[in-house]
Parts: C-alpha cells; sequence; structure tokens
C-alpha cells in the first residue's frame, strides 16, 4: 500500500476515537448534574388506599354549660336559679279605701307604679318554698299594661281583678304569664271579700288559695331557675351610716312615699304620707332591704276616659340603688316584654343586692326624688 494511503486511514481512526471519547464524557457530565429520583414502588396487590391515621382529634360539639347558682341566700332573697316553682305576681289596691294593705310582708319583690289621677298600685311577688305563708292578701285590684308586661319577664302567675282593656287583653293572651283573673268563673272561687270594707276595695286572697289554684289548674313550673337577682353579703356594721331618709312623689308633691333608713337592721322602713306604712294583719311597718327608684316615661292614654296612662318599661333606663344606706346612680334594662327585668351599675355588671326582699318604685323623673 502506498505510504499516503495509509497516512490517510490513520487519521480517519484518530479522529473517530475522538469523538466517541468526547461522547462518553458529556454523557458522564450530565449523569452527575442530574438529580436522584428514588423511583416511586407500587404495590400490584393492594385493591383500596392505604388507611391514613391522623393525629388530629375531632373537637366535640360543646355542651352550654349549667348556670351555677348565686350561693348568697337568705330570708325572702329571690335568689337567681334557685326558685322552686313559678312566682306568684299579685296587684294590690293603694287607694285609701284600701290602706292598709296586708300580705305584702311575705313578697320577695314589690312594683309600686302609678296608676291614674296619682293614685298608685302595687305588685306584690311570691316566691313559693321562699316566701312564707300569707293568710291574708290584699286588696286585690286590677291590671295595668306595664304590669303586665313586668309579670311576663318574670314568668309568673298573675293574680288580678280586671284590668284596663290593654292590659286585661295582654293578661288573656300573654303566654309566658298564667292568668289568674278573680272576676273570672274559673278564678273566682279562690277570692273572698271582706265585710270590713266597701268593694272593690275589699278582695282578698291567700297564699293557700294561690297555692290551690296553681295544683288545681295544674300549673306547670314554668322556668323558675331563669329568674331573680344577684346577692351579696350586708355591709359590715361599723361602716353603716347614720339612719337617712328618702322620698319620692308621682305626680303630687304633698302626696309622697318613701324609706327610713335603720343602720341596725341595714333595712329600709316604709312610710306613707310622712307616717309609718303598716301591715293591717300584724301591725308591723313595711320593711325591705333594697330599694330601686327607677324613671320611667309615661303618658296619659289619648280618649282614654278613666284618665289611665301608659308607662314606657321596656327599654333602658336611669335608676338610683338605695342599699346598706348608701345610693348610687344605675341602670335598668328590659329589652322586650318577656324579658326579665335587670339592673347594671355604671361600669356594666349586673347589680348585687343584699340578701332580702326588694322594693322597686317607678317614678316618671328622678327629680321627684329626695334623700336627707
Amino acid at each position: 500500500m502506498p505510504v499516503l494511503h495509509r497516512l490517510l486511514v490513520l487519521l480517519c481512526i484518530a479522529l473517530v476515537l475522538t469523538a466517541c471519547t468526547s461522547a462518553r464524557a458529556d454523557r458522564s457530565a450530565q449523569q452527575a448534574l442530574a438529580p436522584t429520583v428514588s423511583p416511586t414502588i407500587i404495590d400490584a396487590t393492594a385493591t383500596s388506599a392505604p388507611t391514613v391515621t391522623s393525629t388530629v382529634t375531632s373537637s366535640p360539639t360543646p355542651v352550654p354549660p349549667t348556670p351555677t347558682p348565686d350561693p348568697i341566700t337568705g330570708d325572702l332573697a329571690l335568689t337567681r336559679g334557685l326558685a322552686p316553682q313559678r312566682l306568684i305576681a299579685v296587684m294590690l289596691d293603694n287607694s285609701a279605701p284600701a290602706y292598709p294593705q296586708t300580705g305584702m310582708d311575705a313578697a320577695v319583690l314589690v312594683f309600686e307604679a302609678l296608676t291614674e289621677y296619682g293614685i298608685t298600685r302595687y305588685m306584690a311577688v311570691f316566691a313559693p318554698g321562699i316566701s312564707p305563708d300569707a293568710p291574708k292578701i290584699g286588696a286585690v285590684r286590677s291590671a295595668r299594661l306595664y304590669f303586665v308586661q313586668w309579670a311576663m319577664g318574670l314568668n309568673a302567675v298573675f293574680v288580678h281583678a280586671g284590668g284596663s282593656p290593654d292590659g286585661l287583653a295582654l293578661a288573656e293572651s300573654a303566654t309566658e304569664i298564667v292568668n289568674m283573673d278573680a272576676l273570672r268563673n274559673e278564678s273566682s272561687a279562690y277570692f273572698y271579700r271582706s265585710e270590713e270594707r266597701d268593694a272593690p276595695h275589699n278582695l282578698y286572697t291567700t297564699s293557700a288559695d294561690l297555692q290551690q289554684f296553681v295544683e288545681d289548674k295544674d300549673v306547670d313550673d314554668g322556668d323558675p331557675a331563669a329568674h331573680g337577682f344577684l346577692f351579696k353579703y350586708d355591709r359590715p356594721a361599723a361602716e353603716r351610716p347614720e339612719s337617712r331618709r328618702l322620698s319620692y312623689y308621682f305626680i303630687f308633691a304633698d302626696d309622697p312615699a318613701g324609706w327610713v333608713y335603720h343602720p341596725e337592721s341595714n333595712g329600709y322602713h316604709r312610710m306613707r304620707r310622712d307616717e309609718p306604712h303598716i301591715d293591717e294583719r300584724t301591725g308591723a311597718q313595711t320593711w325591705t332591704k333594697n330599694v330601686v327608684v327607677m324613671e320611667v316615661q309615661e303618658q296619659l292614654i289619648p280618649d282614654d276616659d278613666k284618665g289611665r296612662i301608659e308607662q314606657q318599661v321596656i327599654g333602658a333606663g336611669v335608676a338610683r340603688l338605695f342599699i346598706d344606706g348608701l345610693d348610687q346612680e344605675i341602670r335598668w334594662s328590659k329589652p322586650a316584654a318577656a324579658a326579665p327585668l335587670r339592673f347594671y351599675d355604671l361600669n356594666g355588671d349586673e347589680v348585687r343586692f343584699n340578701v332580702g326582699p326588694i322594693w322597686i318604685a317607678a317614678i316618671p323623673s328622678l327629680d321627684n326624688l329626695t334623700v336627707e
């Protein structure tokens, strides 16, 4: 073979070897740069997705806590959550021929409000199982709309003898109360007329008769645990002020009602026209441990031939609390007719009363209140 031809063959072989070496180097570099990927192993025998055990436990449906009753209790204290059965609210006459009344000394709560012509009326609230036996309660009188609304907030048996048209209509229709009208045949047997006074100021009942009505009519307990107030312990005797006096009027300044505070009992003793307000049966002066004077808006009912008034007891307003010989500004709240009446201090905390009865007077203006 000629020498030139041999040289060309050797050159071609060298070029081929160089190209192959370069290709192998490129593949090695690419493999070195590629990330390592773990292979996916598939179990061909599996027939369903694997079970996954979670470490997060599901929360149970929350259960509202059972309300804890206020533990502070005592005589004639309507402690919230502890009323044993449905309350009984009785309308009482306060016109001159009906004075003195009887039975209010067994009430845990008394409302006092204007009716018409400057005459006031009471609604005495009795708590069976808390109130002592009252062998005579009266004189029983008629209903007014705002008293019915207060009774609705107490879920009470509402005891009365007739009423104003709007008050009577509400008493007969409101499902929050049990209506007990002395002028209706189904209730009249639980009342009696006294021969010592003239009608209509001589209608009376007893706590035994009221309880008999509850049993005869198979009245359910309602929701007594939802009603009542919060209480505290009395201020120590050494911290109580000397005797004080408060008075208020509804329309006429010369017809006041009021209370005298006695530090010894830490209680308030009732006055009527500057004379002690006594109970007819016992001869004792009416007293209470707590007095609330609340301001309510009122006006004459247009075209009412009896001169009746209406009072706005649904909503909120200002009041004064008299307790431990002291007084403070508070607020009252009753957002609906069926809602209970509550009292709050200026910090928004619910008022705690002294253990014992509570008296609530609703007057048209706190300017009618005097404290001495």
